[in-house]
């Protein structure tokens, strides 16, 4: 893939084949790429398929990593430079963020009763969920110690950095 001078349409057919190769040769829907629970039903580029497509186009990820944390909130914003492995030449970025006040890392099922019970109001709530016998139920949630996460939210921020950058430069989407 260069960027030296501008890629013709037969450039781009290429690439596009070479990625629809790619898909049907090597990626594995659920794997690779695939939908994901709750954000709506279009497919989406997974970080072992843009693993793949980086390597497809001897591609390399560089992060750089930016703390946005402040009083009790960890929050991590990295950007994915991504530029050609032979070459060293930059080629596009991608970005990624991820924050301890992201629902999924805010809150944790309790352990058992005693730490419902032992849990100040202000730190636990009731959820409710789809599903279940009568269509609905609800799971009991405690506050998350957001220093217990912060390395989740980190890995987190940067796959979506990578994934962002390698939907970027290859024009996978």
């Amino acid at each position: 893939m260069s960027t030296e001078v501008a890629l013709t349409a037969k450039d781009i057919r290429a690439q596009v084949q070479l990625i629809q190769e790619v898909m049907k040769a090597v990626m594995k829907e659920g794997q690779h790429y695939g939908v994901v629970p709750g954000c709506g039903d279009k497919p989406t580029l997974l970080k072992p398929g843009a693993e793949k497509l980086l390597m497809t186009f001897h591609l390399a990820c560089e992060p750089e990593v930016e703390d946005l944390s402040e009083g009790g909130s960890i929050r991590f914003r990295v950007r994915a430079r991504i530029t050609n492995m032979n070459t060293g030449q930059f080629v596009g970025t991608g970005v990624g963020e991820c924050a301890s006040s992201e629902e999924k890392y805010a809150w944790r099922e309790v352990v058992c009763d005693e730490e419902w019970e032992a849990t100040d109001a202000s730190d636990k709530r009731v959820k409710w969920k789809r599903g279940g016998a009568s269509g609905a139920y609800s799971i009991r949630q405690v506050r998350t110690n957001p220093s217990d996460v912060a390395n989740t939210i980190l890995k987190m921020a940067k796959k979506r950095g990578l994934v962002d950058g390698t939907l970027t430069v290859t024009a996978a989407s």
